[in-house]
């Protein structure tokens, strides 16, 4: 009964909770496609709540409107409150406009003003596997601040597949607590959730105002953009901010898709990111633990250099499926595969953050960190069970992760 109960409340947060279009470090906000067989829909409700060790539970409500007689145009507000969130920290909202001009999904321009929760860690899980996380397994794998302020965009998609993109903004940094501000979950109610960020007190959210300038592409040569079999895909990001925090960033992402035999798959990802400048942790990179680097532990490294890459070999259904175990629950929709973690995050120089932006210090080949594992994956990744364990010492323990909706 726990168990039934259980399903059917994540079923309902996945279809309630959303995601922030915010994004960093690895990943940017691209414009959706608007097909012309869609119904136009006036007005939209959508709902950006979730959960986590800050603000506890944050229900959030917003309404998207495209008149009818100007469909070119969007306008878009929304508002929300964390129940546990330190007091005057509580309420967040967005509210902001966009238009496409030329011809639909060609240019687009749009403005934001936002008072919203901010986190580097959208690359390696989205807010909604992270809520889910956090409200059953007591686990929650975000760090957050406050940012408030406004931007500015210019997107262009080209052919309709690649994004160019130009964004202006300014906003401020609102360290929030340090220490959970709550400890609540369904099950693993004896864990205790980590510091925000979690390597604090060493390393923590700085308050302070930038201006920021961004330019974003990204290039897709897959066969599909949902659930690619063959391809590359590339982004690309610049970053330059001024202010109290003046820093340099640049991060980088190649992927590789791949069939070889029957149905089986290969996946190839490789990611490089570098910043200079700054040392608050707003301008830091980490790995280790999900997402990336799956045998070690949660954000064992940090730095302003990145290097991380994986390889995963998909075998479709061609070793689960030959086994006559069709009476175990979605036998038919679980498939086998194996794969390898590399990469690690270290400082360029720990005394100047202002080192220039490619030199890597004293960082060699044989500073990179490993691990090797499987995954058991239910319809086509939309869940997915990883079991990782680290190559550099011997007798380590697996670690296991269950994840939802994550997209490679």
């Amino acid at each position: 009964m726990i168990i039934r109960r259980s399903f059917w409340l994540a079923a309902i947060l996945l279809l309630v909770i959303g995601n922030d279009p915010a994004k960093a470090q690895f990943e940017f906000e691209k414009i959706k496609p608007r097909f012309a067989f869609q119904p136009e829909r006036v007005t939209t409700f959508y709902s950006n709540s979730r959960y986590n060790r800050i603000e506890g539970l944050y229900l959030n409500l917003g309404v998207r409107v495209q008149p009818r007689k100007a469909p070119s145009w969007q306008f878009f507000a929304d508002a929300g409150y964390g129940f546990k969130n330190e007091k005057g920290k509580r309420w967040r909202y967005n509210i902001g406009l966009q238009k496409e001009l030329i011809s639909p999904n060609l240019f687009t321009v749009g403005f934001r003003y936002f008072n919203d929760l901010y986190t580097l860690d959208r690359w390696v899980i989205n807010m909604t596997e992270n809520s889910v996380a956090a409200l059953f397994s007591h686990s929650d794998f975000m760090d957050y601040v406050g940012r408030k302020g406004w931007r500015l965009f210019l997107d262009y998609k080209w052919k309709q597949l690649h994004t160019l993109r130009a964004e202006w903004l300014r906003y401020e940094y609102e360290p929030l607590s340090v220490a959970p501000n709550t400890e609540w979950s369904l099950f693993a109610r004896k864990k205790r959730f980590p510091n925000n960020p979690h390597p604090a007190p060493v390393y923590v959210f700085m308050p302070g105002s930038e201006t920021a300038l961004r330019l974003m592409a990204a290039f897709d040569f897959r066969d599909n953009p949902i659930f690619p079999l063959i391809g590359w895909y590339f982004e690309g990001i610049f970053e330059k901010t001024t202010g109290d925090f003046s820093t340099t960033g640049l991060f980088l992402t190649l992927k590789r898709f791949q069939p070889t035999f029957g149905n089986q798959r290969l996946k190839a990802k490789l990611l490089f990111g570098t910043r200079s400048g700054s040392f608050a942790y707003q301008h830091l990179m980490t790995l280790g633990g999900i997402g990336n680097l799956r045998g070690y532990d949660n954000k064992e490294f940090i730095g302003n250099r990145l290097l991380y890459g994986t390889l995963q070999y998909n075998f479709g259904g061609d070793i689960l499926q030959r086994i006559p175990l069709e009476f175990i629950p979605l036998w038919e929709t679980m498939t086998l595969g194996v794969f390898v973690d590399a990469g690690y995050a270290w400082f360029a120089d720990a005394t100047d953050a202002g080192t220039g932006l490619f030199r890597l210090g004293d960082f060699e080949l044989r500073d990179i960190r490993a691990d090797y594992g499987i995954s058991l994956i239910f319809t086509e990744g939309l869940l997915r069970l990883d079991i990782a364990r680290r190559a550099d010492r011997s007798g380590a323990a697996w670690q296991v992760y269950f994840r939802i909706l994550d997209k490679f």
